[in-house]
């Protein structure tokens, strides 16, 4: 930890050094020269400034950089061999600022040069480049750009991507698209595969990033081959910060209300808290005394009651609480970085940020059990919950970059540490007996932390060789994904009326971690990655075609730990111990307690089985990009994947898994008019089964209070998808688009309840998921040509879902866990070019969604719809050096609520007349102000 402060000092200095270095009073005009038709970039394409010296070519990006301009109106030209010059007029360049000037140019009907210069002004080629991009993609595709994430109330990527259309996001981390839950995506961060955040499922935790440190987030709905095969809702495709055109330091500081936690005395803090718990580290306290690991392997059978006491004291006792006031949420940022262009106009360039935030939030609600085959009758059991989080995150983001001649290197590294203390208080607990028997009353407390992380470094080239016929890129990667549980106390109190209170120890053959106990956990994952591309262009049929070729190899190695520790009375066949003569919580487990009443911790074998998983994968695919005309494209191919995977779990035989897949799949877009496309698609993909889900020993999930079992004779399934999308761009950064997709399943994997709170995963028959999307995104200037309405986008996305999953064992067919059956996103943004104001709202709801399913013929729990608005202002200040900024998020603070769906299983809508709400959970309405200045 030291040498990371350490090393964030030094950036810090050498950016502030580098502020001085590098002042200057003039601009820049920076940007991409890109191919109008293809959308491919222009290597060596000209750039120069009338009327000046200043020059340069593009770079294997396409990108250019014109610097050492004098503030003022300029008009630049580029050329490039076989293709129509370009003027464009009005190019405004400001001092100390980059205007940024993306150009399309067309191929010339003649090899003759300079028989045309095509003029346009800035606005015109600004728009004219926005609309390029958003045309010319290979796939079907939806994503969201830096600029849209910056006008957002949105704090980190997870939040980020339940604007994306089609797509929504459940416990504000894992990602559903298009009906599909996390399983069935596969998660890229700068286009290498990013590990598993979750100890039990194919899952990645996007809340770990952090919105700033994003450049755009593209998500492919349709497979091309060479993206990975192992997905079939979306490959979701994080990019970071880039190398800037020019110098830039900005630092940002944030204050964050919530109306259930600011400024009350009500936060109930664990004790005691460790030393380095500010920055988001636990600093070892928390670990299991080496008094239990040394004996660890032998603890059962081979340790005596006498040393299990003895062990039991080493433990610290560490069940304290007090209530604080808590402060406002804060936030702190810096970002800077800087580019230079050196000889023969190589570049150099860097980008760094960091961010740290620290925060309080309080959510309470009601949990009540009914009778599943009567749902008339009283209960089996109800408490209220309350839930006090700590949070806080730690993360940074370093690129470096440089490009000479048509090449380009490139190391990105990003790391994020995202940690939480969560204090757990249920009261009102209610047992109900059978037959009217006295109910059982009780109250209790669970204390954890949680520290997850991600660790990703990627080295990259890029490298055009020839006359631009010949592209390489390649990779090297590797990613570091933790989630580290330590000492997850958990402690039930029974309250009878008109009795004393009093702790129950379950004798040593019964323990009970999940009522009395504690609880550690841990889970690394390492993957390992490198791939190469190869991409040739040649003419065929007068049109330009590409053909790509490519591989790739990864290894995960996975390891992780649990111990599911007991208090038991080790002596005897159980006992009770009252609240009273000044035993408390407080005290009972400390040493002096554990001798006098014989208390020790019993391992619950059952859920204390550690495993290693390793899976090693090869894949080359072939690609042909294919103009058949001016209006037709194809991108066909085929991927190639082989799979080895290997599960080895403590006390089980080593599993093997292995399969090698031929995955072919088409995108064909026709353009039907220089502003349309229309779009289909088809592929063939897969879903293979996580570590966890192969593991055939029980753990139980204290998150949410089930037990869970894998199954070691899970099939890979295999997908059928199939597209179709028209698409319209009235004008640059418009879009009206209609969507439908079909997906068909074989041996789709899902989570099945084997009753008793035992949740597994097992193969069903199959499954169809098929629906509609609808995208709008239009400026408002159709009601009036004011400048008000010029200025405002409307933006709407809506999907329509149905998606079925056949079991053996059920006669209806019902929804794949986590579809929703409809999203809708939407909003109002304003952001006029001239002006330092701006605005937006948005709106987003899902439909309700499957959580958990029942047992044969039984009761499935869905999550209930809620609204949720959330409104932004923003006002630049001094000289628009620094910006002001409000966010209210959740504005209406509707609650969470799961419900047992009653009556007709085909209906999953609420129905207050029969379906049973079992959870509800309140989060009330935040808000942050934040302000943020530009030092350069």
């Amino acid at each position: 930890m030291k040498k990371l402060l350490s090393l964030l000092v030094i950036l810090l200095a050498l950016s502030v050094s580098a502020d001085n270095l590098f002042a200057q009073s003039t601009g820049k005009i920076a940007g991409k020269i890109i191919d109008q038709k293809t959308n491919e970039t222009l290597i060596g394409a000209t750039v120069v400034v009338q009327g000046t010296t200043k020059g340069a070519a593009a770079n294997v990006e396409g990108r250019y950089v014109l610097g050492g301009l004098a503030p003022g109106k300029y008009t630049v030209e580029v050329k490039y061999v076989g293709y129509q010059a370009k003027s464009i007029s009005d190019v405004i360049v400001k001092a100390d600022a980059v205007t940024n000037l993306d150009v399309t140019l067309t191929e010339s009907a003649s090899n003759a040069l300079g028989e045309v210069v095509i003029k346009a002004t800035y606005r015109q080629e600004s728009v004219a480049s926005l609309y390029s991009r958003q045309k010319n993609s290979v796939q079907v595709t939806d994503g969201i750009s830096a600029d849209i994430i910056r006008r957002s109330p949105d704090r980190n990527t997870g939040d980020v991507l339940k604007r994306v259309s089609g797509t929504s996001v459940q416990d504000g981390k894992f990602v559903v698209i298009r009906g599909l839950a996390e399983r069935y995506n596969v998660n890229l961060l700068n286009g290498s595969l990013l590990p598993s955040s979750e100890p039990d499922r194919k899952a990645f935790s996007f809340d770990i990033i952090p919105a700033s440190l994003i450049d755009n987030i593209v998500v492919y709905k349709t497979a091309t081959p060479d993206l990975p095969g192992d997905f079939a809702g979306g490959a979701i495709n994080t990019i970071t910060r880039d190398i800037p055109d020019t110098k830039f330091m900005e630092g940002t500081v944030s204050f964050g209300y919530n109306s259930k936690s600011t400024f009350k005395d009500n936060f109930v803090d664990p004790q005691p808290n460790g030393k380095y718990d500010f920055l988001g580290f636990d600093d070892g306290s928390r670990k299991l005394p080496s008094a239990y690991t040394n004996v660890k392997s032998n603890y059962t059978s081979g340790t005596s009651s006498l040393q299990k006491i003895e062990i039991a004291k080493q433990f610290p006792n560490t069940f304290g609480s007090q209530l604080q006031n808590t402060l406002p949420n804060l936030g702190l940022q810096f970002a800077t970085g800087n580019s230079k262009t050196l000889k023969n106009e190589n570049r150099l360039g860097y980008n760094f940020a960091f961010n740290y935030n620290t925060g309080y939030r309080i959510s309470d609600g009601d949990r009540t059990q009914y009778n599943i085959s009567a749902r008339e009758q009283l209960p089996p059991y109800s408490f209220d919950r309350n839930v006090f989080s700590n949070v806080k995150t730690l993360g940074g983001l370093l690129t470096l970059g440089y490009t000479y001649g048509k090449n380009k290197l490139a190391m990105r590294t990003l790391f994020n540490n995202d940690f939480k203390i969560d204090y757990e208080e249920t009261k009102n607990g209610l047992i109900r007996g059978d037959n009217d028997a006295t109910p059982t009353l009780y109250r209790g407390f669970s204390s954890e932390s949680t520290q997850n992380g991600v660790f990703n470094t990627l080295l990259e080239g890029q490298h055009t060789l020839g006359e631009n016929k010949l592209n390489i890129d390649w990779a090297a990667s590797y990613g570091l994904s933790y989630r580290n549980q330590p000492d997850q106390r958990i402690v039930t109190v029974f309250t009878p009326e008109n009795a004393p209170e009093y702790i129950s120890f379950s004798s040593e053959n019964s323990p009970l971690p999940n009522t009395l106990g504690r609880v550690y956990s841990k889970l690394n994952e390492n993957i390992y990655q490198a791939k190469v591309n190869a991409t040739y262009s040649f003419k065929w049929l007068d049109e330009l075609q590409r053909l790509k070729i490519g591989g790739l190899g990864y290894r995960r190695d996975r390891d992780f730990t649990i111990d599911a520790l007991g208090y038991v009375d080790i002596v005897g066949n159980g006992k009770s111990i009252p609240l009273t003569n000044g035993v408390t919580v407080d005290n009972i487990f400390s040493p002096e307690s554990i001798g006098q009443n014989n208390i020790a911790f019993s391992r619950l074998d059952l859920s204390s089985t550690d495993y290693t998983g390793t899976a090693n994968q090869g894949a080359g695919y072939a690609m042909l990009d294919n103009k058949l005309t001016e209006k037709l494209r194809l991108v066909w191919g085929a991927r190639i994947e082989y799979y080895n995977q290997q599960l080895d779990a403590r006390g089980k035989a080593v599993r093997k898994y292995v399969n090698t897949d031929l995955l072919p799949s088409a995108n064909l877009t026709y353009s039907l008019s220089d502003k349309s496309n229309l779009r289909a698609s088809f592929s063939k993909t897969l879903n293979r089964p996580e570590f966890r889900e192969l593991a055939d020993f029980r753990y139980f999930d204290y998150q949410t209070n089930f037990n869970i079992t894998g199954n070691p004779n899970l099939k890979r399934a295999v997908i059928t998808n199939a597209d179709l999308r028209f698409e319209y761009f009235p004008t640059g950064g418009e879009i009206i688009s209609v969507s439908a997709f079909y997906k068909k399943f074989k041996d789709p994997i899902e989570q099945i309840n084997l009753d008793n709170d035992i949740l597994s995963y097992a193969n069903a028959e199959s499954a169809k998921d098929f629906g509609a999307e609808v995208e709008l995104r239009k400026k408002l200037n159709f009601i009036s040509d004011a400048n008000f309405f010029r200025d405002i986008t409307f933006y709407l996305n809506a999907s329509y879902i149905n998606a079925k999953v056949k079991f053996a064992d059920r006669e209806v067919s019902t929804p794949l866990q986590g579809q929703s059956p409809y999203l809708i996103n939407s909003g109002l943004y304003y952001s006029p070019e001239s002006s330092s104001f701006t605005f937006n709202v948005l709106y987003n709801r899902i439909g309700e969604r499957l959580r958990f399913r029942g047992v044969t013929g039984s009761i499935d729990i869905y999550e209930k719809p809620r609204d949720v608005i959330d409104f932004q202002i923003s006002k630049r200040i001094l000289n628009k050096r620094a910006e002001l900024k409000l966010t209210l998020s959740d504005l209406l603070a509707q609650t969470n609520a799961l419900y047992y769906n009653y009556g007709d299983q085909s209906k999953t809508a609420y129905n207050p007349s029969e379906d049973r709400i079992i959870q509800n959970r309140y989060y009330g309405f935040s808000s942050t102000l934040s302000f943020k200045y530009n030092f350069k």
